[in-house]
């Protein structure tokens, strides 16, 4: 929040310093973890805190009257739906306050500001004296057009100015009134019955927009399609029966409502219809398709037509005429069905005027059933390897039909297909498949219509005679297995290559025979041919894959052949394959040589070896640095055509093994003999710095053991910005430069050094010399309480963020405990027991580290005022005095002398006044008093305190809330008045010692016992003026 202030002297800057902060915290919100202020102790510094919080308030009392000054809104235009309201800024815009010193002066630029309008409607809280206001506007202008309203409808607005998080009082609220108008638009009228000759509508009510609704308007179209007229102006009800209209006819409708004002729009137009006339007698159904179990009957629709009703009259049952469908369908099936018996159907129609008369009756006959099927086929003498005869007996029931037909079936897997179909009772099956397992069933066909359909039909399986045949076919017989006698199997394919072939194996495969004659192969017989002629069986088994790697030379032409063998026979060989079989490896190469040119430089040569019967094409080089047994430890170094090699940028000092193995078109050889040599030492590796630590004048460094490279490492070599070489005499490895300059970059390199050479350097190693940590600062108390000392350190402001450490010796365990840490210039020590001496010191520390301790510093805590007593009571009261006792606070936790004060004044002026007993009493002493000389019937009010009387002084406590009592009057003697928890009429109107004086009773007197009291208050106020007088001077 900003509010601009003029001030014109140092009181008002420092009112307006204080108002700020005072929003800005109500802006953040109470800290959590502050703890809240104590009650009961009293001291200047927090007297000067309540005439802070008192000025702060006063400062936001100016700003508030200032915001609360605007005059209410006024509305400019008004209509049904929307009112104009419009205002003008606070009258207002500077307040003077005065105070002792001088005046100040508060100026706030009017484009800060903020109007909120709030709306009321007069509705049901009005009624219960209540008005709740919403808010519908927020914002800088002067001016707002309120819409959405409700015609007829009173409204209440207020208008309230806001500043950042302050804001005025609501203004008083203006009443308006919106003019009426005509009323909304009806829905459309719903229909609520109907006849051939009348229509009953309805509609809901219609809000009246203010003005009551004096009748509606409904109009129609007569039936013709044409413009609406008048029908009927209703007053009163929502709805009107339409009498004297057409049957069958459509009417649209639409409807109005009208008030004082005006005539609404019409509502939607609806159209309604009334009913027809019954309809006439309907045609005799007819039959669609008639089936064993069902017939399938349908009948013509007409316009005036909604339902149907379909009767059925079962001749065999005597039942007559019973309903079998009603609905608005034109076709029906009649299911479960006795299979050639006859039916009766009729047909009415249905409408809302009425039901038709029946019509003429129709018969209609179910089709016959179908026979039952033949016995099960059985073979009639021998089964051959091609064919095989079938015999079975007629049906014994075919419900009066002749059978004219069988139709026989076979299922080699693929399903059931035809293989006759003639009037014979037996059959031959032929061209049949060696060795194969056959399932065979039998059905017939009854004379009659169904014999031309069966005749009609190609045979192509048993779905056609359960799906396709009509009723006339009966269902198959039970099926029959048998199987075809086998033969020999067929020729198997060609054997061909799997692989190419090797020197000592071929690896061949071929596919199984086409037939294998009707009887599972057995096995497989491989012949190989030698290049000397000579036949041999090299596999006989039921795979179709051999590996053959027995009598195979490198460079040889083999032949191979096969055939397939079942429980019959062996079938014929198959066409041969002619191999020739490949070259071997070559052999591994003789001795390696190996020489030494350098460290870092072995020069290997080999020998060609023998090659197998294929050119050597590459020698592939492998090198193993670690375990020459260990074979995975093997890797590649070179790899082509040359018997020599120049292995570089090796390791110093390092043993190498090496094998190398020779390759032609067979593949690789095997590996050579493991030769092995040792590098001759070397020159050390450069160092890698890891880390680096700097303080003001110190550099200490971490680095890590290079590679000695064969010989160890006797000395480092440590080069500061090439300017100072250092010579450590031992290997180490850490070192720290001293006699450095503060905030100095430098750059750093380190060289190992064996007894070969000197090492390369390091890469460049670049850090910064830290600055001096601060000096601690004076410590000083700012503040003292019995229980919190307040220490402050420094001037001004901490612009560097240096951080401070602030510690306290423990009296118990002589242990330092820090109590602040963190950049401000001073803190408060709470917990602490009063009269009390601690010791504190301080450090601070920034970037460059935490400097020392400052010297001891002691400070002692203040004597703590004793606790609030509770609200005494009367014990006996009378026309002139009474007495009043109290209990004493058990929460002092001191051994020191406690005296009790006692004051009383009149309830309607309350000034207390010390009462003319002061007494010491202990601990377990009583607590009471008599107090005399008071006047008859009058109300008192009466308070103590405790009084705690240490080597310094007495120290008083706050007092106990007031006691309101009456002394009786001089005509009655026994009325007693008490309240013991009465609320103090000063402490609820916030008056001040000074406000009570003012309106003493008895001032004399008060004068005369406290006379002292007031010249001490008089001289202060006169020393006050002439030190802000002076100060406003300079």
């Amino acid at each position: 929040m900003v509010i601009t202030f003029h001030w014109q002297d140092e009181r008002t800057q420092r009112q307006h310093t204080k108002l700020k902060k005072k929003l800005q915290e109500k802006q953040k919100g109470p800290d959590p973890g502050s703890r809240p202020a104590l009650k009961r102790g009293r001291s200047s510094e927090e007297g000067d805190e309540r005439e802070s919080v008192a000025e702060e308030e006063e400062s936001v009392q100016v700003v508030t009257d200032l915001l609360s000054s605007v005059q209410a809104p006024q509305v400019a235009e008004l209509s049904s739906r929307n009112a104009l309201l419009q205002w003008a800024p606070p009258l207002r815009l500077s307040e003077s306050a005065s105070n002792d010193s001088g005046t100040n002066e508060i100026d706030i630029p009017e484009s800060e500001l903020w109007y909120e309008v709030l709306l009321s409607d007069r509705g049901r809280d009005a009624s219960r004296g209540e008005m709740k206001f919403k808010s519908i506007y927020k914002g800088p202008s002067h001016s707002c057009r309120i819409k959405d309203l409700k015609p007829g409808q009173e409204y209440s607005v207020s208008l309230q100015v806001h500043l950042d998080e302050l804001q005025g009082y609501a203004t008083d609220p203006v009443k308006f009134l919106t003019p009426s108008c005509e009323p909304d638009q009806p829905q459309a009228p719903k229909l609520g019955a109907k006849t051939k000759n009348s229509l009953q509508l309805r509609w809901s009510q219609v809000p009246d927009n203010g003005s009551r609704i004096q009748y509606y308007v409904l109009e129609y179209d007569a039936g013709k399609g044409g413009e609406f007229e008048e029908v009927h102006r209703i007053r009163s009800r929502t709805q009107y029966n339409l009498q004297k209209l057409q049957p069958a006819t459509t009417y649209r409708f639409r409807l109005a409502a009208v008030n004082e004002v005006g005539r609404s729009a019409y509502s939607e137009p609806v159209s309604f219809r009334t009913t027809d006339m019954p309809p006439p007698q309907p045609a005799p159904p007819t039959l669609l398709a008639a089936s064993v179990s069902s017939l399938h009957v349908q009948w013509q629709r007409r316009v005036e037509d909604e339902e149907y009703t379909l009767q059925m009259n079962d001749l065999r049952t005597k039942y007559g005429h019973l309903s079998v469908y009603n609905g608005r369908d034109t076709s029906y099936v009649c299911q479960r069905l006795a299979s050639f018996s006859d039916y009766v159907f009729r047909l009415r129609a249905t409408n809302e005027g009425g039901i038709s008369s029946w019509s003429e009756e129709v018969t209609f006959r179910t089709k016959p059933d179908r026979p039952e099927r033949p016995s099960k086929p059985v073979v009639k003498g021998r089964i051959h390897a091609y064919s095989f005869r079938l015999k079975w007996e007629p049906p014994n029931r075919v419900d009066g039909a002749e059978i004219t037909r069988y139709i026989l079936e076979v299922n080699s897997g693929s399903g059931y297909e035809v293989a006759y179909a003639g009037p014979d009772t037996e059959a031959v099956c032929d061209r049949l498949t060696p060795g194969t397992t056959y399932q065979l069933r039998v059905s017939c066909a009854s004379a009659g219509k169904h014999q031309n359909a069966l005749h009609s039909l190609p045979f192509s399986g048993s779905s056609l005679f359960w799906n396709g045949f009509p009723g006339g076919q009966s269902v198959p017989s039970d099926p029959c297995t048998v199987t075809s006698e086998a033969i020999g199997p067929g020729v198997c394919g060609a054997p061909t290559l799997m692989e190419r072939a090797g020197p000592n194996s071929v690896t061949v495969s071929w596919a199984e025979p086409d037939y294998n004659g009707g009887a599972p192969v057995l096995d497989y017989e491989l012949e190989m041919t030698n290049p000397d002629s000579s036949r041999v069986i090299v596999h006989k088994s039921k795979d179709t894959q051999c590996t053959v790697d027995r009598g195979i030379l490198p460079g040889q032409e083999y032949a191979f052949c096969v055939r397939a063998v079942n429980r019959i026979c062996a079938g014929p060989w198959s066409e041969c394959l002619k191999v020739v079989s490949g070259a071997a490896p070559p052999a591994a190469p003789n001795g390696i040589s190996l020489i030494c040119r350098s460290a870092f430089h072995i020069f290997l040569e080999w020998r060609e070896p023998q090659n197998n019967g294929a050119l050597v094409t590459e020698y592939q080089l492998e090198v193993n640095t670690e375990n020459p047994e260990d074979v995975s430890q093997f890797s590649s170094l070179y790899q082509g055509p040359q018997t020599s090699f120049d292995a570089k940028n090796l390791l110093p000092f390092h043993t190498y093994f090496f094998r190398v193995r020779a390759f032609n078109s067979a593949g690789p050889g095997p590996y050579s003999t493991v030769a092995a040599t040792l590098t001759p030492p070397a020159a050390p590796s450069a160092p890698t710095i890891l880390r680096s630590e700097a303080t003001p004048t110190t550099i200490a460094l971490w680095w890590a053991e290079p590679a000695s490279n064969g010989a160890a490492i006797t000395s480092y070599n440590i080069d500061v910005n090439g300017e100072q070489l250092i010579n450590l005499e031992a290997p180490l490895e850490r070192y720290r430069i001293d006699n450095l300059h503060p905030e100095t970059h430098y750059k750093i390199r380190i060289q190992a050094v064996n007894t070969v050479a000197n090492g390369q350097f390091s890469p460049v190693w670049k850090t910064t010399t830290s600055r001096l940590p601060p000096a601690a600062p004076t410590l000083e108390t700012i503040g003292v309480g019995h229980n919190y000392l307040k220490l402050k350190w420094g001037e001004g402001k901490n612009l560097d963020f240096t951080q401070f450490f602030v510690e306290m010796e423990n009296t118990r365990s002589r242990e330092w405990q820090c109590v602040y840490r963190g950049t401000a210039l001073s803190c408060k020590v709470n917990k602490l027991h009063e009269s009390t001496i601690y010791k504190f010191r301080i450090s601070a520390s920034n970037d460059a580290g935490t400097g020392d301790y400052s010297p001891e510093y002691r400070f002692s805590t203040s004597v703590a005022p004793p606790a609030v007593l509770k609200v005494p009571r009367v014990v006996e009261v009378d026309q002139s005095g009474c007495s009043i006792e109290w209990v004493s606070s058990a929460k002092n936790g001191f051994d020191d002398s406690i005296i009790y004060q006692v004051q009383i004044a009149r309830a309607k002026d309350p000034i207390y006044k010390q009462a003319i007993f002061l007494f010491q009493v202990h601990r377990s002493s009583e607590t009471k008093c008599a107090i005399q000389s008071l006047e008859p019937g009058t109300e008192y009010l009466a308070r103590v305190c405790s009084v705690r009387v240490t080597a310094a002084g007495d120290l008083p406590g706050p007092y106990s809330p007031p006691l309101t009592f009456a002394t009786t009057s001089a005509d009655v003697s026994a009325v007693t008045k008490l309240s013991s928890h009465a609320t103090p009429i000063h402490s609820t109107k916030n008056r001040n010692m000074a406000t009570l004086l003012l309106h003493g009773v008895s001032f004399k007197r008060f004068y005369k016992e406290n006379l002292v009291y007031i010249w001490a208050l008089l001289l202060t106020v006169v020393g006050i003026v002439m030190s802000l007088g002076i100060a406003s001077f300079l």
